[in-house]
């Protein structure tokens, strides 16, 4: 079975996916840690195909039984794993992972600072992905978010 992945972006992927799940610091997910670690270790030509797959379908059950259970935020970030490390297979994942791991945030997030975290959220990425690789995913530079419109 011939891959059509991208070493690069499934590096990336990776860290978006790790990104969005450091805002569940008391729930780590062994599945979606797993898939990370899978990612990354194909993406530096350590790792294996089969362990991405076997990582990315783990993931994404554990993301199913989280949003069953009505973890939805958090199912996104562990879907965002499961998708960085089936990005190994198909680098058009990879664009897949990171919009997971901003719907996990815009999930986490209060509505007046919902516009604030996501336009923050797109721009780190955009920053994280080589120069190369950014006109492939990203049709223009992400500006600067605004504040959030949160009253104390």
């Amino acid at each position: 079975m011939e891959t059509t992945g991208d070493r690069v972006l499934t590096g990336w992927a990776a860290e978006c996916a790790e990104h969005a799940l450091a805002q569940f610091p008391d729930f780590a997910d062994p599945h979606a840690q797993a898939a990370i670690a899978a990612a990354r270790a194909w993406a530096s030509g350590s790792g294996t195909l089969d362990a991405c797959r076997d990582a990315a379908v783990d993931a994404q059950f554990a993301a199913r039984e989280l949003a069953e259970s009505g973890y939805h935020a958090h199912a996104d970030a562990v879907r965002s794993a499961g998708n960085a490390a089936a990005s190994a297979d198909d680098a058009g994942l990879a664009e897949v992972a990171a919009d997971y791991a901003v719907e996990a945030l815009g999930r986490n997030s209060a509505m007046c600072e919902l516009p604030a975290n996501v336009g923050a959220e797109r721009r780190w990425q955009w920053t994280r992905l080589p120069e190369p690789h950014r006109g492939s995913l990203f049709a223009e530079e992400p500006p600067e978010p605004g504040p959030s419109a949160c009253a104390l």
